[in-house]
């Protein structure tokens, strides 16, 4: 079952300039499992997936896991596009 947000994240792509919009912690564990655009995976990174995974179980709040998921991306210095 989807654990969605209530602010979707928009994060650029491997693609410069191309957005993708997401909204749960599924789409973001799928993201950051199989499309991560950068090569850093240090601290925040590992414990963002720990939280999506934890969240798509049931064991940890959407919204906590959302956190983690950002906190991810600042790590990586993945672009977040403002809604």
């Amino acid at each position: 079952m989807a654990q969605w947000w209530s602010k979707p994240v928009i994060v650029e792509t491997r693609k410069t300039g191309d957005r993708l919009v997401i909204s749960n912690a599924e789409r973001a564990a799928e993201f950051m499992l199989n499309e991560w655009p950068t090569l850093e995976d240090g601290q925040a990174y590992h414990a963002g997936k720990k939280a999506l995974l934890a969240a798509h179980a049931g064991k940890m709040d959407a919204e906590e896991a959302r956190d983690a998921f950002v906190a991810a991306l600042k790590e990586g210095d993945v672009y977040i596009f403002d809604e």
